[in-house]
This record gives structure tokens, C-alpha cells and sequence, in this order.
């Protein structure tokens, strides 16, 4: 049995299991932490991206996409401080109750966060169609049918889910005993006996049942999602860099047939001066999707391809899941939590929506010389 869990530990990164301990007693702390940013990040992505000025087909998916990551982080808080902080007592921590709690976020968690993981192919689809068939972008992907789309995302997901639910069960734990060559008083035998049970959640013996559950969870939740963004990320990066060839010869055409004036203008045109409405956004949009697009892979693929390690050979679960389960979660958590920074960095529009937002909610300071002129009260 010792060589088998030995042989199972090897296909795990070497000093997997030393790293887990050492990595869990901060995993806890610095998940709050982003947690705590994310959601107050993804409010803002709401509000912002809800306003009357930012009503687009993207943006309504944008704010669907904020919508299931807020979820997830403020249903990730109690989860981190019940597990990893541990605040209440042990016997707390191991009631019916909490076990409860945490069958509820495996299944919320992973539901929203599946959602969130479709809404961003839906993005990419419909960013896709609005530069490669840019005349049928209006009724494709106008706003009845955008609504349809985060619509089914919403409804969809949980039902691609279910079979996730069958997976964990809810049951009493063996309390630790003593070995035999320790002696126990009469207080401690006594606490023992009128100790109330401990609940604990844990993963189905139905071999069966879990090794389709990871293929599915590995395949239609990650892999096939990563894939897909993988090939729509392709395509539109060439379709960025073909438009800008298709520019840049315009421009030196233009350049050659123009006085020196009309050259300069074109120059900026080219660059976004003039063009804002045109080439320019567009290109804008599509950069930052595509970021969008890569974060995301760099958080969702290393999943996609240990969950699929863990489907072609369950054993493996036990020993080398629990021993980078609490990275990917955080891995996942960071996702959620930087697209504000994102939109900001990448987005004229946002930036300037967010700043009247923020003036209209914030106080403004008051002038030095209204200051000045305010009399002292004795």
C-alpha cells in the first residue's frame, strides 16, 4: 500500500505535498484578500458597464460576466475563513451545518464560475463576427439576441453541472482515538463519550460515477472551453494584424497621392486620432478581448489539463489534487478579480464612464478659497 501511495506521489511535482503545507497556512489570508478586491472591482464593472452611455451587445456580456465572478468571490469569504483562517473552535468547524456550507460552495462555486467561463466564449464568438462578418454584426449579435445568449448561459450551466452534485456526500467522521499505549483519565473519557459527531465532505466511493464526473468536469467545463477561446484567440490576432497591414498600405498609398498636409492628417487617422468611431475602436476592443481571452487561459488550461490527468486516472485525485487544489483555486480567483484593471487600461470609454461615476458618487473637494471663507464656529 506504501509503494502505491509512493508511485502516485512521483507523477505528482516532486515536494508537491511539502509545498501544499506550507502554501495552506497563507492560502487563506491572500485569498481574501483578492476576494475582497474582486468583488469590490466587479461591482464597479456592474455599474459601470451598466450605465445608459455603455449599452452595447459586449458590454451586456461584460456585465454578466461581472455579475458570476462577484458571485463567486462573496461566496468564496466564508468558505476561506471557515477552512484556511479557521475562526470558531474545531468543534465548530465540524457540524452538520458547515458541512452544509461547504457542499453548497463546491456546487455554487463551480456553477457560476462555468458560467462565467461561457459568457467569455459567447464574448469571443460575438467579437468574432463583428470583424469577420461585419455587415450581418447587427443582427447576429444585436441586443434580443445577446440576451438570449447570457440567458441560456445562466440556465444551461447549472444543468451541465448536476452530475458535480452526485459526486460529494455528507458524512460522519471517525474521531480520533488514542493509541494503545496511552492512557486516557476519566475527564478525557468522559468528554470522548459525550462529544458531539463530526461531519465531514467527501468524495463518492462509486468509482464508476467519479471517473465520468472528472470527464466531464475535464472536457466539457475546461478543456473544450479552452479550445475553443484557443482558436477564436488565433483568429482574431490575425484578423488584428491583417487589418493593420491593410492600414499601413493604405496609408503609404495615400501618403504618395496626397500634399503634405493630407499626409499628416491620415498619419493621425491611422494612429486614432480621427478615427475613434471607426478602425480605431474596433481594433481597441479587440486587443482587449484578446487579453481578456489570454488571461483567461492562463488560469483556465492548467485546470483543463489536470483535470483531465485526474479522468484518465482517478487515483491520482486524492494525492496530487489536494496538493495544488488550493493554487488553482487561487489562480481562478485572480481571473475574476483583475478584468477591472483590464477594461481600465485598454478602454477610453470606460475609463471616462467610470471617472463621472466616481465624481457623481464621491464628494468633491471644496475650493481653498470657499475653504477660507467658511467662518470657524467658536
Amino acid at each position: 500500500m506504501s509503494s502505491d501511495v509512493t508511485k502516485n506521489v512521483a507523477y505528482c511535482v516532486p515536494g508537491g505535498q511539502d509545498f501544499q503545507k506550507v502554501y495552506v497556512q497563507f492560502h487563506g489570508y491572500i485569498s481574501l484578500i483578492i476576494c475582497l478586491l474582486g468583488s469590490a472591482a466587479n461591482s464597479v464593472n456592474i455599474a459601470v458597464l451598466s450605465r445608459k452611455e455603455m449599452t452595447s451587445s459586449t458590454n451586456s456580456i461584460l456585465t454578466g460576466l461581472a455579475v458570476a465572478d462577484l458571485l463567486v468571490m462573496i461566496d468564496y469569504i466564508p468558505f476561506a475563513l471557515h477552512i484556511y483562517v479557521k475562526i470558531g473552535s474545531e468543534h465548530n468547524r465540524n457540524t452538520y451545518g458547515w458541512a452544509v456550507f461547504v457542499y453548497f460552495h463546491s456546487i455554487f462555486s463551480q456553477t457560476f464560475h462555468t458560467i462565467s467561463i461561457w459568457l467569455t466564449i459567447t464574448l469571443a464568438v460575438w467579437r468574432f463576427i463583428a470583424i469577420k462578418f461585419p455587415q450581418k454584426n447587427r443582427t447576429l449579435c444585436n441586443k434580443r439576441n445577446t440576451n438570449i445568449a447570457i440567458a441560456v448561459a445562466y440556465a444551461v450551466c447549472p444543468i451541465l453541472c448536476l452530475p458535480i452534485y452526485f459526486a460529494m456526500n455528507i458524512r460522519e467522521t471517525v474521531l480520533p482515538q488514542k493509541s494503545d499505549n496511552m492512557t486516557m483519565n476519566d475527564t478525557e473519557i468522559a468528554n470522548i463519550s459525550h462529544r458531539e459527531p463530526a461531519y465531514a465532505l467527501q468524495m463518492t466511493d462509486n468509482e464508476e460515477l467519479l471517473t465520468a464526473i472528472f470527464w466531464i468536469y475535464s472536457v466539457f467545463i475546461k478543456l473544450i472551453p479552452c479550445v475553443v477561446l484557443s482558436i477564436l484567440s488565433v483568429l482574431l490576432i490575425l484578423k488584428m494584424k491583417s487589418s493593420d497591414r491593410r492600414r499601413q498600405k493604405l496609408l503609404k498609398k495615400s501618403a504618395i497621392t496626397s500634399h503634405e498636409g493630407e499626409k499628416t492628417r491620415l498619419n493621425e487617422d491611422g494612429h486614432g486620432g480621427g478615427r475613434r468611431g471607426g478602425g480605431g475602436r474596433t481594433d481597441r476592443t479587440t486587443r482587449m478581448l484578446v487579453a481578456l481571452l489570454g488571461l483567461f487561459l492562463a488560469t483556465e488550461l492548467p485546470q483543463a489539463l489536470f483535470g483531465l490527468l485526474t479522468a484518465i486516472a482517478p487515483h491520482l485525485f486524492g494525492v496530487c489534487y489536494y496538493s495544488f487544489g488550493e493554487v488553482m483555486d487561487l489562480m481562478a480567483l485572480v481571473g475574476s478579480a483583475v478584468n477591472f484593471v483590464l477594461y481600465c487600461s485598454m478602454s477610453r470609454q470606460f475609463r471616462s464612464t467610470f471617472t463621472r461615476l466616481a465624481r457623481k458618487v464621491l464628494p468633491a473637494p471644496m475650493p481653498r478659497n470657499e475653504e477660507a471663507s467658511v467662518p470657524l464656529k467658536a
